[in-house]
């Protein structure tokens, strides 16, 4: 029973901190926390000059979202962490960019008393566009394409040899009126290296419904279907077949293994990524909107 009370009571302790930050700000507390640990040198090693906007950019960001608030008051070193991950590859964190994002999320333990105690930590995820960005610095791609597919287009597809052939419609007025049957996903290195996926618009719809959160499909696949179907071949196309470079030369072990996770597929199909009160769509890594506070589970939307 002392241990549960005790539980209990840290936990009120972190919640009455957070919801009084202003007895210590973000900017005094993170900037104590980054001299007192080492944080700002390594910042300083990764971005160089651009370290002090970076730090900047990580205190507007918590400012702006309480619940990224009540990650730092409850679990600062994760919101270090992910902006550490965030300068390691060099991508900014703005949301609105949507190359990079720190998102909060809801974490769960269960304690040896049989207690369970939530608290509020970040996370990092790469975006559609910061992918695409890694994809391009490797200067290893001759071309990079997504393409919807319209009926009457595809002739044939072999899945064993990735061969397919299509015969598309010159005229772009007559083509738009057309439904779209699939998305095709195509690269080739310089090298002469060459891959292509194709998905079906039932795979497709399958597969939005395998990864979402709650009942519904979220707002961002209702209102843009399309876009978000590409950017999910996109997504499948270079984090499993591609190539992504990040930059190693001043990163250390901590910051090189996640990179590693990244470069090596760590956004598979079947990743799950913790539920946030910000909606990233889990194939496009977009944010899409934000969840009101005080959603259930269910209704807060997927990464």
């Amino acid at each position: 029973m002392g241990k549960i009370q005790t539980a209990l009571q840290v936990r009120e302790m972190e919640t009455v901190q957070a919801a009084n930050p202003a007895s210590k700000s973000v900017t005094a507390m993170l900037n104590s926390m980054l001299d007192s640990d080492g944080y700002r040198r390594r910042f300083d090693e990764l971005l160089g000059r651009r370290a002090p906007q970076f730090i900047s950019s990580i205190i507007s960001l918590v400012n702006a979202d309480a619940n990224l608030q009540r990650a730092f008051y409850e679990a600062p070193v994760t919101i270090i962490q992910a902006a550490l991950k965030a300068a390691t590859y060099d991508l900014p964190i703005d949301p609105a960019l949507g190359y990079a994002y720190i998102i909060p999320f809801n974490n769960g333990s269960k304690q040896p008393d049989g207690s369970w105690i939530n608290r509020m930590e970040a996370s990092f995820i790469l975006g559609y566009k910061g992918m695409n960005q890694l994809a391009l610095r490797t200067g290893a791609y001759k071309t990079i394409n997504v393409l919807d597919i319209r009926e009457g287009e595809l002739k044939s597809y072999n899945r064993l040899t990735e061969e397919i052939q299509f015969e598309f419609i010159e005229d772009e007025e007559e083509r738009d009126k057309l439904p779209i049957i699939g998305w095709a996903g195509y690269f080739r290195l310089i090298n002469g290296t060459e891959k292509t996926i194709y998905m079906t618009r039932k795979q497709i719809e399958t597969h939005e419904q395998k990864h979402r959160k709650g009942r519904n499909m979220s707002k961002g696949w209702r209102d843009n279907f399309d876009e978000m179907a590409a950017k999910t071949v996109f997504r499948r196309l270079i984090g499993k077949w591609g190539l992504m470079s990040i930059d190693y030369q001043h990163a250390d072990a901590s910051t090189l293994a996640a990179a590693d996770a990244i470069a090596t597929g760590q956004f598979d199909d079947d990743d799950q990524i913790p539920s946030s009160a910000i909606e990233i769509d889990q194939e496009t890594g977009e944010v899409i909107e934000a969840s009101k506070e005080g959603d259930s589970q269910d209704e807060q939307l997927s990464l």
